[in-house]
Protein backbone atom coordinates (compact mmCIF):
# COMPACT_ATOMS: atom_id res chain seq x y z
CA UNK A 1 0.00 0.00 0.00
CA UNK A 2 2.86 2.35 0.86
CA UNK A 3 4.50 1.78 -2.54
CA UNK A 4 1.28 2.60 -4.35
CA UNK A 5 0.83 5.81 -2.34
CA UNK A 6 4.47 6.69 -2.89
CA UNK A 7 4.09 6.14 -6.65
CA UNK A 8 0.86 8.17 -6.68
CA UNK A 9 2.44 11.17 -4.91
CA UNK A 10 5.56 10.91 -7.08
CA UNK A 11 3.40 11.25 -10.20
CA UNK A 12 1.47 14.17 -8.73
CA UNK A 13 4.52 16.13 -7.63
CA UNK A 14 6.79 15.10 -10.50
CA UNK A 15 8.31 18.25 -12.02
CA UNK A 16 8.22 19.27 -14.78
CA UNK A 17 4.88 17.75 -15.57
CA UNK A 18 5.13 16.08 -18.93
CA UNK A 19 2.24 15.59 -21.26
CA UNK A 20 1.41 12.27 -22.75
CA UNK A 21 2.96 12.10 -26.20
CA UNK A 22 0.65 13.35 -28.94
CA UNK A 23 1.55 10.81 -31.57
CA UNK A 24 0.49 7.49 -32.92
CA UNK A 25 1.35 5.46 -29.84
CA UNK A 26 -1.21 3.93 -27.54
CA UNK A 27 -1.97 6.29 -24.65
CA UNK A 28 -2.33 3.30 -22.32
CA UNK A 29 1.44 2.67 -22.62
CA UNK A 30 2.29 5.99 -20.91
CA UNK A 31 1.87 7.30 -17.37
CA UNK A 32 -0.01 10.53 -16.73
CA UNK A 33 3.37 12.31 -16.58
CA UNK A 34 4.27 11.20 -20.12
CA UNK A 35 6.86 8.63 -19.05
CA UNK A 36 6.65 5.24 -20.80
CA UNK A 37 5.35 2.54 -18.48
CA UNK A 38 7.47 -0.55 -17.90
CA UNK A 39 6.55 -3.47 -20.16
CA UNK A 40 5.02 -5.53 -17.35
CA UNK A 41 2.60 -2.70 -16.48
CA UNK A 42 1.49 -2.14 -20.07
CA UNK A 43 0.46 -5.74 -20.59
CA UNK A 44 -3.16 -6.39 -19.80
CA UNK A 45 -3.77 -8.80 -16.95
CA UNK A 46 -6.93 -10.08 -18.63
CA UNK A 47 -6.68 -12.18 -21.77
CA UNK A 48 -6.90 -10.09 -24.92
CA UNK A 49 -10.22 -10.00 -26.68
CA UNK A 50 -10.52 -10.10 -30.44
CA UNK A 51 -11.08 -6.36 -30.43
CA UNK A 52 -7.85 -5.76 -28.44
CA UNK A 53 -5.94 -7.95 -30.88
CA UNK A 54 -7.41 -6.03 -33.81
CA UNK A 55 -6.48 -2.66 -32.27
CA UNK A 56 -2.97 -3.89 -31.47
CA UNK A 57 -2.55 -5.18 -35.02
CA UNK A 58 -3.79 -1.86 -36.42
CA UNK A 59 -1.25 0.14 -34.40
CA UNK A 60 1.59 -2.19 -35.40
CA UNK A 61 0.71 -1.90 -39.10
CA UNK A 62 0.28 1.89 -38.80
CA UNK A 63 3.69 2.26 -37.16
CA UNK A 64 5.34 0.05 -39.80
CA UNK A 65 3.67 2.01 -42.60
CA UNK A 66 4.76 5.36 -41.13
CA UNK A 67 8.35 4.14 -40.78
CA UNK A 68 8.32 2.95 -44.38
CA UNK A 69 6.86 6.27 -45.61
CA UNK A 70 9.46 8.23 -43.67
CA UNK A 71 12.27 6.10 -45.11
CA UNK A 72 10.93 6.57 -48.65
CA UNK A 73 10.61 10.35 -48.20
CA UNK A 74 14.18 10.54 -46.91
CA UNK A 75 15.41 8.39 -49.80
CA UNK A 76 13.56 10.53 -52.38
CA UNK A 77 14.86 13.74 -50.80
CA UNK A 78 18.44 12.46 -50.88
CA UNK A 79 18.02 11.29 -54.47
CA UNK A 80 16.59 14.62 -55.63
CA UNK A 81 19.33 16.61 -53.87
CA UNK A 82 22.01 14.36 -55.39
CA UNK A 83 20.40 14.81 -58.81
CA UNK A 84 20.47 18.61 -58.39
CA UNK A 85 24.08 18.47 -57.17
CA UNK A 86 25.06 16.56 -60.34
CA UNK A 87 23.51 19.31 -62.47
CA UNK A 88 25.18 22.09 -60.52
CA UNK A 89 28.69 20.92 -59.72
CA UNK A 90 30.44 22.93 -57.06
CA UNK A 91 27.34 23.29 -54.90
CA UNK A 92 26.66 21.09 -51.92
CA UNK A 93 23.48 20.06 -50.11
CA UNK A 94 23.64 23.07 -47.78
CA UNK A 95 23.81 25.51 -50.71
CA UNK A 96 20.79 23.96 -52.40
CA UNK A 97 18.81 23.90 -49.14
CA UNK A 98 19.66 27.56 -48.50
CA UNK A 99 18.59 28.56 -52.03
CA UNK A 100 15.37 26.59 -51.66
CA UNK A 101 14.62 28.46 -48.42
CA UNK A 102 15.31 31.79 -50.14
CA UNK A 103 13.07 30.82 -53.05
CA UNK A 104 10.19 30.00 -50.70
CA UNK A 105 10.82 33.13 -48.61
CA UNK A 106 10.68 35.52 -51.57
CA UNK A 107 7.82 33.77 -53.37
CA UNK A 108 5.49 36.63 -52.43
CA UNK A 109 2.56 35.50 -54.54
CA UNK A 110 2.97 31.93 -53.23
CA UNK A 111 2.53 30.35 -56.65
CA UNK A 112 5.86 28.51 -56.77
CA UNK A 113 7.32 31.15 -59.10
CA UNK A 114 9.45 34.28 -58.78
CA UNK A 115 8.92 37.56 -60.59
CA UNK A 116 11.80 39.87 -61.54
CA UNK A 117 11.22 41.92 -58.38
CA UNK A 118 11.26 38.78 -56.23
CA UNK A 119 14.47 37.63 -57.91
CA UNK A 120 16.10 41.03 -57.33
CA UNK A 121 15.11 40.79 -53.65
CA UNK A 122 16.84 37.39 -53.45
CA UNK A 123 19.99 38.88 -54.99
CA UNK A 124 19.89 41.81 -52.54
CA UNK A 125 19.63 39.40 -49.60
CA UNK A 126 22.67 37.51 -50.89
CA UNK A 127 24.68 40.72 -51.21
CA UNK A 128 24.95 40.72 -55.01
CA UNK A 129 25.90 44.12 -56.44
CA UNK A 130 25.00 43.66 -60.09
CA UNK A 131 23.05 46.37 -61.91
CA UNK A 132 19.32 46.17 -62.64
CA UNK A 133 20.00 45.95 -66.40
CA UNK A 134 22.22 42.87 -65.94
CA UNK A 135 19.65 41.23 -63.67
CA UNK A 136 16.81 41.91 -66.12
CA UNK A 137 18.83 40.60 -69.07
CA UNK A 138 19.71 37.35 -67.27
CA UNK A 139 16.15 36.96 -65.96
CA UNK A 140 14.59 37.45 -69.42
CA UNK A 141 17.05 34.97 -70.95
CA UNK A 142 16.01 32.32 -68.39
CA UNK A 143 12.27 33.07 -68.69
CA UNK A 144 11.82 31.05 -71.90
CA UNK A 145 8.02 31.33 -72.05
CA UNK A 146 8.12 35.13 -71.50
CA UNK A 147 5.41 35.11 -68.84
CA UNK A 148 7.45 37.19 -66.38
CA UNK A 149 7.94 34.32 -63.90
CA UNK A 150 10.62 31.69 -63.29
CA UNK A 151 10.15 28.32 -61.61
CA UNK A 152 12.42 26.84 -58.94
CA UNK A 153 14.48 24.87 -61.51
CA UNK A 154 14.88 27.98 -63.64
CA UNK A 155 15.85 29.92 -60.52
CA UNK A 156 18.63 27.45 -59.70
CA UNK A 157 19.83 27.52 -63.30
CA UNK A 158 19.77 31.34 -63.35
CA UNK A 159 21.70 31.70 -60.08
CA UNK A 160 24.25 29.07 -61.10
CA UNK A 161 24.81 30.58 -64.56
CA UNK A 162 24.43 34.25 -63.59
CA UNK A 163 28.20 34.42 -63.96
CA UNK A 164 29.17 31.47 -66.18
CA UNK A 165 31.61 28.98 -64.58
CA UNK A 166 35.25 29.41 -65.58
CA UNK A 167 37.37 26.28 -66.14
CA UNK A 168 34.76 24.17 -64.36
CA UNK A 169 34.92 26.35 -61.23
CA UNK A 170 31.95 28.34 -59.97
CA UNK A 171 32.42 32.11 -59.82
CA UNK A 172 30.37 35.21 -59.10
CA UNK A 173 26.87 34.66 -57.75
CA UNK A 174 27.14 30.85 -57.66
CA UNK A 175 30.31 31.12 -55.55
CA UNK A 176 28.64 33.73 -53.34
CA UNK A 177 25.72 31.34 -52.68
CA UNK A 178 28.17 28.59 -51.77
CA UNK A 179 30.07 30.90 -49.39
CA UNK A 180 26.85 32.07 -47.71
CA UNK A 181 25.76 28.44 -47.15
CA UNK A 182 29.17 27.57 -45.70
CA UNK A 183 28.94 30.54 -43.33
CA UNK A 184 25.51 29.33 -42.19
CA UNK A 185 26.92 25.84 -41.64
CA UNK A 186 29.83 27.29 -39.63
CA UNK A 187 27.57 29.43 -37.42
CA UNK A 188 25.11 26.58 -36.82
CA UNK A 189 27.99 24.35 -35.66
CA UNK A 190 29.00 26.86 -32.95
CA UNK A 191 27.74 26.65 -29.39
CA UNK A 192 25.88 29.62 -27.92
CA UNK A 193 29.02 30.65 -26.02
CA UNK A 194 31.13 30.56 -29.19
CA UNK A 195 28.49 32.59 -31.03
CA UNK A 196 28.68 35.18 -28.23
CA UNK A 197 32.48 35.28 -28.59
CA UNK A 198 32.13 35.95 -32.31
CA UNK A 199 29.63 38.72 -31.57
CA UNK A 200 26.75 37.06 -33.41
CA UNK A 201 24.16 38.17 -30.84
Amino acid sequence: MGNKLNGFFKRIFDYPIKRKPICFYRQEDFATTGEPLPKNQTQDKEPKTEYDKLVSSFYERLLAQRRHTKQMEEKNRRYSVQKVMKRFTGWNEMTIANLHSLFLLFDNSQNGMLSLDDFCAVLESLGDESTMEVRKTRFDATDTDNDGWISYDEFLYLVYNFDPPENGEIVGLAKLCFDVAENIRFVSSLSVGEQLEYGLF
